[in-house]
């Protein structure tokens, strides 16, 4: 693997794992620590940035997933496709490309090519994030749609059972009515003898 910045290339990783922890490719970190072939311990200072991650574990967690990640991803030779399939798909579609990885004017000739700055980690995370995060929001947009369409349709049922159960009570109280033996109001007269004929 090329020079990178050890702590930048710890933010790459961890983009990486929360990927894999996203689309429930394991469940826990002990679970991605056995994956990969190293200790929960090992895994977990890498997470808190007490070690840096090397290019061996990178490998490994590759390997573990079926070569889906980019390698040069690792290496902040390519740090927009993070998934060999986005990279696959961005060869065969170059017009597609996001705008921010396209060069907006010509670099300079240096002697040295520039190595991402840890200053750029957030700019790096929060853009390979919004492109992970956009089908997740299109599909969470939909449920909620579909969710509301539910609750307006419990609530015309809601609605409609209410309206039967006025009807049905009105019709149960005339029924009792029509069913009363005596008339409205002779039991609260006085009883009177009945006159002798």
């Amino acid at each position: 693997m090329g020079q990178i910045d050890k702590k930048l290339r710890n933010q790459l990783f961890k983009v990486a794992v929360d990927y894999i922890y996203q689309e429930h490719l394991v469940n826990s970190q002990g679970e991605l620590a056995k994956k990969i072939g190293i200790s929960e311990s090992a895994l977990s200072r890498i997470m808190n940035d007490k070690k840096f991650v090397g290019d061996d574990t990178l490998r490994k967690m590759n390997e573990a997933f079926g070569g889906i990640f980019n390698m040069a991803y690792f290496r902040g030779d390519d740090p927009h496709c993070m998934l060999m399939e986005d990279l696959l798909y961005y060869q065969q579609h170059p017009e597609e490309r996001l705008v921010f990885d396209k060069p907006q004017t010509p670099a300079p000739p240096q002697p040295e090519p520039a190595q991402p700055s840890v200053n750029d980690n957030a700019f790096i995370t929060s853009k390979t994030f919004e492109l992970m995060l956009k089908p997740i929001e299109t599909a969470h947009a939909n449920e909620v749609a579909a969710l509301k369409q539910q609750i307006a349709a419990q609530n015309e049922t809601i609605a409609s059972l209410r309206q039967q159960l006025a009807l049905m009570s009105s019709q149960l109280h005339q029924q009792q009515l029509r069913d009363w033996p005596f008339e409205t109001g002779v039991a609260d007269k006085p009883d009177t003898p009945r006159a002798q004929v």
